[in-house]
């Protein structure tokens, strides 16, 4: 590879990229086959835990049902967690209920299914270029299929993975310029869960107010078809999904323990984290600490004022640099800002990094390793470098959610100062592929 060539650095970007991310899962699965007999978390988490965001809610037996699972909070049964919008409690009556007791199968077949057309799709568009290599193919599979935010998707069975399908699906067609599918998309992702509506954001800076309607009545249709799907009364059928809710009390005036919250990347959460190495001098913590809950904590209660003013002056400085940025960057900073803002944030919501991720494969091979875009190497690293952390697996460990804020917070820098111009969103002069 001649790194002197726009496309060697390219290729040396993307090989040094594969090698770390795959480096990372080789080395934490390899500790686990070599270490299963010793006492140590499963290298996702407590097995106990596995599918337990799914078959959790459940009353029928499930074949992967673990009934060793806590149910402190007494949530078996209940069919599906409440305070999510309706169309998640569609689909968890449908997959809990009708597909028993594959739920999981299910789940798994439809999630991966979607993983597969967009590694093949992404595939088959950038093998294409000039500047492809046997390895960016390998880079995209095992990303899609081995990356962190997958493994976690399929370990928690939880219904992310059903949010990222449609997110995925309308930046996809947001690049091809059809922008009312993307509309369209993005609100039924936001029937899902709410944090997608930041999508609509793309919509709002480039004008495209009769797709934001488009989007709008997508989200109102879909939101009263599952209402009536539940109930043929919706007012009943919405106040039959809505429970008074203890959330502030236990998660954000809180201190969780350890052994939950280190796999969230959050940056409220990790601040609360970094607190308690900071009042116990020490990254050795007490026992205590991993195992016991502290709800409704006064010094918590006071974290989260200290963030919401940082979260608030942190969002406009973000809007503020990416509102006349090209679209990649703007892809970055709503896909970084959706995983680090909200104040509980699971490391199954990296996914969303992928799409953003898939982008940039194609503007290194289209733009850059063309000629069309000057971009150094060590631009290029500041993306590739953190994408390959947060993709990578890392063992169990107290910093593991504070690590992986600090690569998306790397991540959302890059996208606020170094700029991406592509041929893919029509920003530069060149063959479009899209």
């Amino acid at each position: 590879m001649d790194l002197r060539s726009d496309r060697g650095r390219v290729q040396s970007a993307i090989l040094l990229y594969l090698l770390i991310a795959v480096g990372l899962n080789f080395y934490v699965w390899t500790m686990f086959v070599l270490h299963r007999h010793g006492v140590h978390l499963f290298p996702l988490g407590d097995r106990v835990e596995r599918f337990g965001d799914l078959i959790r809610f459940t009353g029928k037996e499930q074949l992967w049902g673990d009934r060793r699972i806590i149910d402190s909070e007494h949530l078996r049964g209940t069919l599906y967690p409440r305070n999510y919008p309706p169309l998640s409690v569609v689909v968890y009556q449908f997959l809990l209920q009708v597909c028993a007791p594959n739920a999981v199968e299910v789940f798994f077949a439809g999630f991966l299914g979607a993983m597969g057309v967009a590694c093949t799709l992404l595939w088959l568009r950038v093998r294409r270029l000039a500047g492809y290599a046997w390895y960016m193919g390998a880079a995209i599979f095992f990303t899609g299929f081995f990356g962190w935010g997958t493994e976690m998707v399929l370990m928690r069975g939880n219904i992310e993975g059903l949010l990222w399908v449609f997110v995925c699906l309308g930046a996809a067609l947001y690049g091809r310029r059809r922008y009312r599918g993307a509309a369209a998309a993005f609100a039924i992702a936001c029937c899902v869960k709410p944090v997608p509506v930041l999508w609509f954001g793309l919509m709002a800076r480039h004008r495209k107010y009769k797709e934001l309607l488009v989007g709008l009545l997508t989200y109102g249709v879909v939101t009263l078809a599952a209402l009536l799907a539940i109930d043929r009364n919706p007012v009943r059928a919405y106040r039959t999904t809505q429970a008074r809710s203890g959330f502030y009390g236990d998660y954000i005036a809180a201190f969780r323990a350890l052994n939950e919250i280190w796999q969230d990347h959050s940056l409220f959460q990790s601040v609360k984290t970094l607190s308690r190495v900071v009042s116990h001098r020490s990254f050795h913590l007490p026992a205590y600490e991993f195992s016991s809950y502290r709800l409704n904590d006064p010094y918590a209660g006071r974290l989260y004022v200290g963030y919401l003013v940082v979260a608030t002056v942190g969002g406009l400085l973000l809007l503020w640099k990416l509102w006349d940025s090209p679209v990649l960057n703007q892809m970055f900073g709503v896909a970084c800002a959706s995983m680090v803002m909200p104040s509980v944030s699971g490391d199954y919501t990296l996914t969303m990094v992928l799409i953003p991720m898939g982008f940039l494969l194609i503007f290194l091979l289209q733009d850059v390793a063309a000629g069309r875009v000057p971009l150094s190497l060590g631009k290029m690293l500041w993306f590739l470098l953190p994408c390959a952390w947060i993709v990578g697996s890392e063992p169990p460990m107290l910093l593991h959610g504070v690590l992986k804020c600090m690569a998306l917070l790397v991540l959302l820098g890059a996208s606020m100062f170094i700029p991406l111009p592509s041929t893919v969103f029509g920003e530069v002069r060149g063959l479009d592929l899209a």
